[in-house]
């Protein structure tokens, strides 16, 4: 087979650390996730709500540039 027909491993992308936090929001655990660089969003833990999902994580909001910018739309501390 001629070298260049030869499939090369692909190349991986280096990728930015993308940063986490977890908090609270009105008496349960939230978790605050920037999904891209400078793109946040923000779940909370209730399992008893019936909007939040099979896992229990209802989500608040998503889009915002900065955590401190999450945290104050949605009351995160």
């Amino acid at each position: 087979m001629p070298s260049e027909n030869v499939p090369t491993p692909a190349r991986a992308q280096s990728t930015a650390d993308l940063g986490s936090y977890y908090g609270t929001y009105r008496g349960k655990t939230a978790y605050a996730r920037e999904t891209s660089a400078g793109s946040w969003q923000v779940k909370v833990h209730d399992p008893t709500n019936r909007l939040a999902g099979h896992d229990g994580w209802l989500m608040l909001g998503t889009g915002w540039p900065t955590l401190p910018d999450a945290c104050a739309a949605t009351g995160m501390s």
